[in-house]
């Protein structure tokens, strides 16, 4: 695999992820996400899926870890993923979740993935009554 295309798709992911804070502001990648659920389908693209996968993922870790640093320890996660997930699990998920809603595959990619992932990952409430 290409490290190019893997950063690049990681790039988008991040750009994808911004949809959710402000959309008229920030460049969303038009990769539809019945395209993106083919690519993962697809046993010679595997990993270029996953990195797109794992770049959303990272997005929103690093989304969360900026909002508390920056004062606001209650910023909700989109979703919360263990550590010991591997990719393919993550993967895994977001093409069942996309099998699953054959309406939302008009929709970008980016934001397919990332309701995939907060569907199969939903944070838990912690022991103050906030979402981790």
């Amino acid at each position: 695999m290409n490290k190019k295309i893997i950063c690049m798709l990681s790039g988008f992911a991040v750009a994808a992820f911004s949809l959710s804070q402000h959309a008229s502001a920030q460049r969303i990648t038009p990769l539809p996400a019945s395209n993106f659920l083919q690519l993962c389908k697809n046993p010679k693209s595997l990993k270029t899926c996953d990195a797109y996968i794992s770049g959303i993922a990272d997005s929103v870790a690093y989304s969360k870890m900026f909002a508390k640093n920056q004062g606001d320890a209650n910023a909700p996660a989109g979703f919360c993923i263990a550590p010991s997930v591997k990719g393919a699990e993550m993967r895994e998920k977001v093409v069942t979740w996309m099998s699953n809603n054959p309406a939302k595959l008009s929709q970008n990619a980016g934001g397919a993935v990332f309701t995939a992932l907060h569907d199969a990952y939903p944070c838990q409430p912690s022991a103050k009554g906030e979402k981790k």
